[in-house]
């Protein structure tokens, strides 16, 4: 075997402890009955010093590679070789298609970050000036119908 034991017998112990100290039951059908705490980043929204580093990391690391480096008994380490060789037609396509995906997601996110916001008083005054036309437009149309049904009493009394 390698330097690397796996204690089985120790794993469980600790998920027992886990379990009991959770308060866990085995009447607890689905996930979602699971009391979980989200971390607080997810509940409260990322600042944007957490936004720069995530989109930083992104930029390293959207490139995913088809298979992980081989290790271990020399057998199976040539087995898994041949069984890579074998489905090399179906899972990289698939590899490809995620890393080109990945790419133009971070692309797109690179851009975002770099779009500056609008500025929100600038947007104020513009809904302003449009809700005065609107409101200008609104009362000349009521106008030209006042103007119009008088247009037409006038046509029907000279007919």
């Amino acid at each position: 075997m390698d330097n690397k034991t796996i204690h089985i017998e120790e794993i469980m112990q600790n998920i027992r402890k886990e379990i009991k100290e959770k308060g866990l039951s085995s009447d607890m059908l689905s996930f979602e009955d699971v009391p979980y705490q989200k971390p607080d980043a997810a509940v409260n929204g990322a600042g944007s010093e957490e936004v720069k580093n995530s989109l930083v990391y992104l930029n390293g690391h959207y490139n995913v590679q088809p298979y992980k480096p081989l290790g271990g008994n020399p057998l199976f380490v040539f087995i898994k070789k041949v069984l890579r060789k074998l489905m090399k037609f179906y899972i990289e396509p698939i590899v490809n298609d995620q890393n080109n995906f990945n790419a133009n997601v971070v692309r797109v996110l690179n851009a975002q970050q770099n779009t500056p916001a609008p500025d929100t008083d600038e947007l104020m005054k513009r809904l302003e000036v449009l809700e005065l036309n609107q409101k200008q437009l609104t009362l000349r149309v009521a106008a030209l119908q006042q103007e119009n049904a008088a247009l037409r009493s006038r046509i029907g009394k000279q007919g």
